[in-house]
């Protein structure tokens, strides 16, 4: 169709240029979504929730689990993106894909927030029970100073392993990491 959505990238041609922190020079030419994109990758998360909310958690769950091995196999390299993109040293970087991985691993522990209750007998002959289910499409904004802790810490786990979607929305500057 043309629109981004589903984890595609942005097929515009519109690009402006993106700086690295430290020495102004260019590292990228990023994609300007249009109006079209940013509608279908909203339609696409649309779509996306039945499938999440109804996949057992433990399958949910298990998204994590193999996200964690990416980020620690690909650490540097996001670290040296972070650098780049926000002029931190390249310890402060690692530190934040250490966050990241961090917040993924406590997410894995959210099915035990997500437990119903139940009380009997609250009045004579009635019980009381309650559900969390999904509740559909999160958006997220990225923060310029925490580009991709942020939204790859605590929005996307967590909306992952509730059975929820996300349209993530970049920071202004910098983009790249998100």
């Amino acid at each position: 169709t043309g629109a981004a959505g589903a984890g595609s990238q942005a097929r515009t041609e519109t690009c402006r240029r993106a700086s690295a922190s430290g020495t102004g020079g260019a590292i990228a030419a990023e994609p300007m979504g249009t109006e079209a994109e940013v509608t279908g990758g909203s339609g696409a998360a649309r779509a996306a929730v039945g499938p999440g909310a109804s996949m057992p958690v433990q399958r949910r769950t298990a998204v994590l689990f193999t996200w964690r091995p990416m980020l620690l196999a690909r650490m540097d390299e996001i670290a040296t993106l972070v650098s780049t993109e926000l002029g931190k040293n390249l310890e402060e970087a690692r530190g934040v894909v250490i966050n990241v991985i961090e917040a993924c691993e406590t997410a894995v522990a959210a099915p035990m927030l997500m437990k119903g209750e139940s009380l009997m007998n609250v009045s004579r002959g009635h019980d009381t029970v309650s559900y969390k289910e999904p509740l559909g499409v999160f958006a997220g904004i990225a923060p310029f100073n925490f580009p991709a802790m942020i939204p790859f810490g605590w929005m996307v786990p967590l909306c992952i392993v509730t059975g929820n979607t996300m349209v993530l929305k970049p920071a202004e500057f910098p983009t790249l990491s998100a």
